[in-house]
């Protein structure tokens, strides 16, 4: 039955629109209802509504048969025949994909290679993909509140998945949506109260392709020369931040680095609110539990902070910890979980350039804990950190083109530096031709580790050294 009156009698999308927000209406309805048994003590299901998308299909699948009836039942009395088979098909598919999935961005949800989705308004959507591409789709939305209303349905939908709703109380909206891409939602436009002058959507994707060093180094990450040595950084248990700027695939080069560690390890992941690295769905990695950091309800209470996961994990019997990204306390947990683990870590720090990593990571450390003198900041990353691996995006002269994504610098962390500070060394650095090549030496110390664990120290000398 009809919930919002009439239905139009001949546009299609307002018709499509009509039977959302009819299907809508009582999904939202359901899911407040399910909040209110589940506060009662009375559900009837164990997962909440918002956590079954298969409950959510079947719903919206039944509503759909009755809000169709509707319509036809309507135009019969207009003296109209009922909608054809293909209006009718049409409708249904376009109503679940708006309700139970992704809507007009469903297709760009569906393709592997589409790595950010980036809605500017309900007239632009820019996609782009994994070799660079950057596109304008154009108008995926009929009006400014057309956009806004799927917004705040999808955030209905994911509410018990993500920070909260979308609302003038609440104006901005981060989740991960079911097949692990992140969602960033703005509240905006001329009737909305919002902070922004358009409704705006930011996805990133997280596509497993499981290429392994050599298949990035096909790409044109690195030469290949470096795959075995990159292995064998990894394999000896060295300790690597992974470094560069928005977009430049510092999770997907830290993934694949994950990727030469021996099925035989334990690698627990701690991450900030949303999973990224998703090691538990790539079968390199048999055992390696997934742990991520969790807001405060509405009473403020059952807030779990980055520190308190990192001193669990001390009782998990990891011989990794990897702690995501680093911004702010997570540098201070990471360094300290990572000088008790077995076997060193791995992470990501956010830098445009590789001179200042080091610089970036000690501002967030003694900013974590500001009790620490200078000289202890300096010292607990030169005990901890190894090698610093920095990805760029490089562009073209023109600068048309699509950016590549490039490891433009290997910095070997050598201890403390007589006059304070680190002792750092570029070891491998862009050449005259602007590929990565070898410029030094390694250390004596990483040299001996290397060669303990069955690598021969040759692998990593300069061209003609030996």
């Amino acid at each position: 039955m009809s919930l919002l009156g009439r239905a139009p009698a001949d546009d299609r999308s307002a018709l499509v629109r009509f039977v959302t927000d009819q299907v809508a209406a009582r999904l939202v309805e359901a899911i407040e209802q399910d909040e209110t048994d589940r506060h009662d003590g009375i559900a009837t299901s164990e997962t909440p509504l918002t956590g079954d998308p298969r409950r959510q299909q079947l719903m919206v699948g039944a509503w759909l048969s009755e809000e169709i009836a509707g319509v036809n039942q309507d135009r019969m009395h207009r003296g109209d025949p009922s909608l054809s088979e293909m209006v009718d098909r049409e409708i249904r598919a376009r109503v679940v994909a708006e309700l139970t999935g992704s809507g007009p961005l469903e297709p760009y949800m569906n393709d592997p290679q589409v790595e950010e989705i980036d809605v500017n308004s309900h007239l632009s959507t820019w996609v782009t993909y994994g070799d660079g591409r950057k596109i304008d789709v154009g108008a995926l939305w009929d009006s400014s509140a057309d956009l806004t209303a799927y917004q705040k349905r999808l955030a209905r939908r994911m509410s018990g998945t993500g920070e909260g709703r979308l609302d003038t109380q609440s104006p901005m909206l981060t989740f991960q949506s079911d097949d692990g891409s992140r969602v960033v939602m703005v509240l905006g436009g001329r009737t909305e109260h919002g902070i922004s002058t358009h409704p705006r959507i930011a996805i990133r994707r997280f596509v497993l392709r499981h290429e392994g060093l050599a298949g990035l180094a096909r790409r044109g990450m690195f030469p290949d020369s470096m795959v075995p040595r990159l292995h064998a950084m990894i394999r000896c248990g060295f300790t690597v931040l992974v470094s560069g700027p928005p977009g430049a695939g510092k999770t997907t080069l830290l993934t694949e680095l994950l990727g030469e560690v021996s099925p035989r390890e334990r690698i627990i992941t701690v991450e900030k609110n949303l999973l990224e690295l998703r090691l538990e769905d790539d079968p390199r990695h048999p055992d390696a539990p997934a742990l991520f950091t969790r807001h405060a309800n509405a009473e403020g209470e059952g807030e779990i902070k980055t520190r308190q996961l990192v001193e669990l994990t001390r009782r998990l019997n990891p011989d990794r910890v990897v702690v995501g990204e680093l911004v702010e306390d997570e540098a201070l947990d990471m360094l300290d979980v990572a000088s008790m683990c077995k076997r060193g870590s791995l992470a990501t720090i956010h830098a445009h350039t590789s001179d200042v990593v080091v610089q970036r990571l000690a501002y967030y450390v003694s900013k974590s804990d500001t009790s620490l003198p200078e000289f202890a900041v300096w010292s607990l990353i030169a005990q901890t950190v190894d090698f610093i691996v920095h990805i760029d995006l490089v562009r073209n002269e023109e600068g048309d083109s699509a950016p590549v994504r490039r490891v433009t610098s290997i910095i070997e962390i050598g201890g403390l530096g007589e006059h304070g500070g680190l002792a750092t060394t570029e070891v491998w650095g862009l050449g005259h031709d602007g590929e990565l090549v070898q410029q030094a030496p390694l250390s004596t110390r990483h040299l001996q580790r290397l060669r303990l664990s069955g690598y021969a120290p040759k692998l990593f000398a300069p061209t003609g050294a030996w």
